[in-house]
């Protein structure tokens, strides 16, 4: 016994003498400080350009200091900086610590005085230490963005902080290969599989990602044959795509993490071994930094796997607008849905405002119930649904407030259990939850309720969610003034004003799953030649000075390959709108039932867009040398809801003896190709450099 009170006492006195010791190493560490000579901080305001994940942001007083950029804690840019990233801060005034909790759940810690910046307890060196002066304490602003986990790129108008494709690694587990891919970044994907050959491949493109990953990734086993990485697209809005190669039994689902910012990939020979067990809800987390308690929440994942071909996550998409509610007992037909308006790119992330929700309505619609939400000024949102047998469904609208109490909407159909609108938090950030509780899978609809600028409905369907429905989504409501037109008239949209005066799309039509029209007999098909077509275009502009964003580079979808049309065709939309380009031009090959038709056709949508249409067609015709078959206006979904001039070309007809017996020829699609770049040039006056304005990239 005396000997168990001994060592107890021996144990006592080492904490107490390690305890000792920390404190003294922590005094001597502030004395050091408090002695070394301050640098006095030269703090001048800059008039740099900040872009975050696509978007400009706009700072109250962003500064310099030490050549670098600095920014308070308490400016409303850095608050929307954070917001584009999910991070989440905390900091009291007064106090030396800063702490930051990024979209995973690890926790930056900048320290007043300290030349290091702490990320999960790991310190990495700083250029130079967080300060204060006047009174205010100011931050670095170029570390910030790298402890995020964002690649840092500069150019000579300011910044850009692009969310970063951070690793992929793979292990064997049991029975099948799970790859893992973490992003910085709530992380959304497109999918495309190719299964003609023994090794199948799988692509998964990352909109809006870029990575410093070396291209072979150096992932192989029985199954996972090979993978590949690689970035594109314009370098403030790039995409980064993952290839992987697949033994040809094999069989694969994604599934989305709780914390949104990375998915696992597994991949087997067996649908049994695809399955994974979701973890729980985990419950906030605390985590004391000097005197501040940081709290990390984990949204909860859907309980079961989806199989990847089925999944369109897209986060980084706007849904569908809804048609306006129908009386069912009058009859009347219900309006088509027409796509939601994407946010203008001149819309700049600045300072949030929480916005009023002033009335909660619910109407009975054919396809079900729709709950219609009005606001006073524009928003923001984000939904997730969980899977069978869960099934329930949210939508958090950030920086909202609810007028009144919350509601309990009686849904009128059997098979909901609860509707709730609610003030879901008051701190940090206001955000208004609407919750819906079903007692089976159903299908939910969000988006802007057409004909309106500050109404988003939420339409519960009767029928069940499609395979391929996502299972979380964001969104924004401009809440913009509309312009009436007058009675008897019809309003056109007019394109935006371009953001980078150096930079064409091309859109080669079809590809993947949909060949497009076809000519057996000469062996052709649509969508090889149009890709064939559009490279040429882009080498050619490339030549003249030209920045190029193709819609796709190789034989694929651009958006879901199990998608609806107009999914498809509004993703190649996505593709331009958010490049900021300066014309976008769609490349296609005529057919008919009949085999008389020929020519070169060139189509525009809005009025301001014919004399480009016009200076396509000329030129097309002149190089090509055969029948101008007129410059015409159609409604076309990519050259109407694209925001800057756009046309759409049909070079030739397929189904006709001589055009199709041209298109055989590689010099006459160069002569085409060459056609459309002069006439974009006649068009444009050329590639003109401009500094960026809102859009996603420099």
């Amino acid at each position: 016994m005396l000997a168990l009170v001994q060592t107890a006492l021996i144990r006592t006195a080492l904490i107490r003498t390690a305890l000792i010791r920390t404190a003294l190493l922590q005094i001597a560490l502030v004395l050091a400080m408090l002695a070394a000579p301050a640098t006095a901080a030269t703090v001048s305001a800059s008039q740099a350009q900040v872009w975050v994940a696509g978007r400009q942001i706009a700072f109250d007083h962003l500064s310099i200091a030490f050549g670098d950029p600095v920014v308070t804690p308490h400016d409303s840019g850095l608050r929307a900086m954070l917001d584009a990233v999910s991070a989440r801060m905390a900091w009291q005034p007064g106090t030396r610590f800063v702490a930051i909790t990024r979209a995973d759940g690890q926790l930056i810690t900048f320290t007043v005085g300290s030349n290091a910046v702490s990320v999960n307890g790991s310190a990495t060196a700083i250029p130079f230490a967080p300060f204060t002066s006047n009174g205010d304490l100011f931050l670095p602003l170029l570390p910030l963005a790298r402890a995020l986990g964002l690649g840092v790129r500069g150019f000579h108008g300011g910044y850009v902080f692009v969310p970063q494709i951070q690793s992929v690694t793979a292990h064997r587990d049991g029975a099948r290969t799970i790859v893992h891919v973490q992003g910085s970044a709530h992380i959304a994907w497109r999918s495309a599989y190719a299964a003609q050959t023994a090794a199948r491949t799988l692509t998964l493109s990352f909109p809006g990602f870029g990575t410093d990953l070396s291209r072979n990734l150096g992932v192989h086993d029985a199954v996972v044959l090979g993978a590949t990485i690689s970035e594109s697209g314009p370098p403030g809005y790039p995409t980064t795509t993952l290839s992987l190669a697949f033994d040809g039994k094999a069989k694969f689902a994604a599934h989305r993490s709780a914390d949104s910012v990375s998915m696992d990939l597994v991949v087997a020979r067996g649908e049994a071994a695809l399955r994974t067990n979701a973890p729980a809800a985990t419950p906030n987390a605390v985590t004391m930094v000097g005197n501040i308690g940081v709290t990390a929440t984990t949204i909860p994942a859907a309980d079961h796997a989806q199989p990847l071909s089925t999944i369109s996550p897209s986060p980084l998409t706007s849904p569908v607008a809804l048609p306006e509610p129908v009386d069912t007992s009058s009859g009347a037909a219900v309006a088509t849905a027409q796509p939601m308006p994407e946010p203008s790119p001149s819309v700049s992330a600045g300072p949030f405002v929480d916005q009023k929700i002033t009335d909660v309505s619910v109407a009975q619609v054919p396809t079900g119930t729709r709950i219609t939400l009005t606001f006073d000024g524009p928003v923001s949102f984000e939904w997730h649904r969980l899977g069978d047998p869960d099934n329930r469904f949210w939508l958090d609208i950030d920086h909202a407030v609810l007028v009144g109490p919350a509601q309990d909407i009686d849904s009128k159909l059997d098979f909901i259990n609860s509707v709730k609108v609610s003030q879901h938090f008051i701190t940090p950030d206001k955000v208004v939850r609407v919750s819906i509780t079903p007692s089976r899978s159903t299908d939910i609809r969000v988006g802007q309720i057409a004909g309106t600028t500050n109404q988003l409905g939420i339409e519960i369907e009767t029928a069940p969610p499609p395979p391929d429905a996502a299972m979380a989504g964001t969104g924004f409501l401009t809440a913009a003034v509309a312009v009436q037109p007058s009675p008897g008239t019809s309003m056109t949209p007019q394109p935006a004003a371009p953001t980078h005066g150096d930079l064409i799309v091309i859109d080669p039509g079809h590809g993947g799953n949909d060949p497009g029209a076809l000519n057996p007999d000469l062996g052709l098909t649509e969508k090889n030649l149009t890709l064939t077509i559009s490279k040429i275009v882009q080498s050619r502009l490339k030549a003249l000075g030209w920045r190029v964003v193709m819609t796709r580079d190789g034989d694929y979808e651009v958006g879901d390959p199990n998608g609806i049309d107009r999914q498809e065709l509004q993703a190649r939309c996505d593709v331009a709108n958010a490049a900021g380009a300066t014309a976008f031009v769609s490349i296609h090959i005529n057919s008919s039932v009949s085999t008389a038709p020929n020519g070169t056709t060139t189509y525009y949508w809005r009025p301001a867009d014919k004399l480009f249409a016009q200076a396509v067609e000329n030129e097309t015709v002149t190089a090509d040398g055969i029948l101008d078959a007129g410059v015409k206006r159609e409604d076309f979904y990519v050259i109407k809801h694209t925001q800057m001039p756009a046309v759409l070309v049909e070079t030739a007809y397929l189904s006709n003896s001589h055009d199709g017996a041209m298109l055989q020829q590689p010099a006459f699609l160069d002569r085409i190709a060459a056609g459309i770049v002069k006439g974009i040039m006649d068009f444009t006056g050329g590639p003109k450099a401009s500094p960026p304005t809102p859009g996603p990239s420099p």
